[in-house]
C-alpha cells in the first residue's frame, strides 16, 4: 500500500518516530511544498491513504476523481471546514480525525492575546525601539468579564485558565445550554448581554452555515469601548468589514487575530494597517506537541485500519455501516 503526507511545510514529520512504524506496512511519499493542482493530482492518484496537514489542501470532487485508490482520509485535527463530506460520503469513502490534539495550543495562544492586549505590550514595544519611554495606564485581567462564544474542549480549556486568573467567565454558543454552562461553573449569557458586558471575547466555535458572520456591526455596536475581540478559531465566524470598522472607530478597544477570511492575508487589507490589533499567521494550533499528536495519531489511524480492520475516529460514521 502507499500513503501520502502532504503540505508539511513545516517539516514536522522530520521528528515524528512513528513513521518508521508506517513504513513497516505501507510506501511512504512526504511532500514539503505547495504544488500545482496537476502535481497534486499526480501525488495522490495511486494513493491509499492521504494524510492532509491540517486545512492546507481542498478535497474537492475534482481532487476525489484524481484519487483512484483512495481508502482512507487521514485528517489532522477534526477541522473538516475544507472537505466535500458529502461528496466523501457519497463514495463511502471514511475521514479518520485526530480529536483533542490542539486544546492547550489553541488555549495557550489565546491568553498570549489576551495578556498583550490587556497590557498593551506590543505598542509599548514598539515606541520604545523607536527611542520612547511610553506612558499609559494598562488593564488587569483579574476581575475583568471573558466573554467566551462556544463552550467545547477549547472553550472550556480557556475557561478554566481565566478561572485561575481570577476572571469572570460567561459564554453562549449556538447549542450551549443553561444546564452545561451551569456543569462547567460558568455563567450563560444570551449573545447580546454577553458582548455588552465583556471586557474581553473570546471565539471557539466551529465553522458551519449558522456560524459563518456570526459577528457583525451591529454586535460590534453592543460592546463596550474597552473591550478586546480574540479569534483563534476561524475568520469567517466574523464579518470582516464590520470588525475593520469596529477598530478604526474605536467601538471596540483592540483584537488579536490567529485566523482571517483569505490565507495569507492580502498586503492590502485594512487590517495590517492598525495600530490596535495583534496578528498572528494561523498558528494558535502550530506546536510541537500539537504535530506529534496530530502525526501520530493519523499514523495510528492508519494503522488500525490497513492492518487490524478496525476503523478508528471516523468522522463520517455512515461509511462504515454502508457495506
Amino acid at each position: 500500500m502507499k500513503t501520502v503526507i502532504l503540505d508539511d511545510w513545516d517539516h514536522a514529520t522530520a521528528t515524528i518516530e512513528k513513521i518508521e512504524t508506517l513504513k513497516q506496512f505501507s510506501d511512504v511519499e512526504i511532500y514539503h511544498d505547495q504544488p500545482s493542482k496537476a502535481e497534486l493530482y499526480d501525488r495522490v492518484r495511486d494513493a491509499d491513504a492521504v494524510i492532509f496537514m491540517r486545512e492546507r489542501t481542498k478535497v474537492t470532487k475534482e481532487l476525489l476523481d484524481n484519487m483512484e485508490n483512495i481508502k482512507l482520509l487521514a485528517q489532522t485535527g477534526t477541522g473538516l471546514a475544507h472537505i466535500d463530506v458529502a461528496e466523501v460520503t457519497q463514495r463511502n469513502l471514511p475521514i479518520a480525525t485526530t480529536p483533542g490534539g490542539s486544546t492547550a495550543a489553541v488555549t495557550e495562544l489565546t491568553f498570549a492575546f489576551l495578556l498583550a492586549l490587556g497590557r498593551n505590550l506590543l505598542n509599548f514595544s514598539n515606541q520604545m525601539r523607536e527611542g520612547a519611554w511610553p506612558a499609559g495606564i494598562t488593564n488587569n485581567i483579574s476581575g475583568k468579564t471573558l466573554g467566551l462564544i462556544g463552550l467545547g474542549k477549547i472553550g472550556l480549556s480557556v475557561a478554566k485558565v481565566a478561572k485561575a486568573f481570577g476572571m469572570n467567565v460567561v459564554a453562549w454558543g449556538p447549542r450551549l445550554t443553561q444546564e452545561r454552562a451551569d456543569a462547567a461553573g460558568v455563567t450563560y449569557r444570551e449573545l447580546d448581554q454577553l458582548l455588552s458586558e465583556s471586557h474581553f471575547v473570546s471565539l471557539h466555535v466551529r465553522l458551519v452555515p449558522e456560524t459563518r458572520n456570526l459577528l457583525q456591526r451591529k454586535h460590534f455596536e453592543l460592546m463596550r469601548n474597552d473591550a478586546f475581540l480574540i479569534n483563534t478559531s476561524r475568520g469567517e465566524l466574523v464579518d470582516e468589514e464590520a470588525l475593520i470598522w469596529a477598530l478604526e472607530n474605536r467601538q471596540i478597544k483592540g483584537a488579536g487575530l490567529d485566523v482571517f477570511h483569505q490565507e495569507p492575508l492580502d498586503p492590502n487589507n485594512a487590517i495590517l494597517k492598525l495600530n490596535n490589533v495583534i496578528l498572528a499567521p494561523h498558528i494558535g494550533w502550530k506546536t510541537d506537541t500539537t504535530f506529534a499528536s496530530f502525526l501520530n495519531g493519523s499514523i495510528d489511524n492508519i494503522e488500525s485500519f490497513f492492518q487490524k480492520g478496525e476503523p478508528t475516529n471516523i468522522a463520517n460514521q455512515e461509511v462504515l455501516h454502508n457495506g
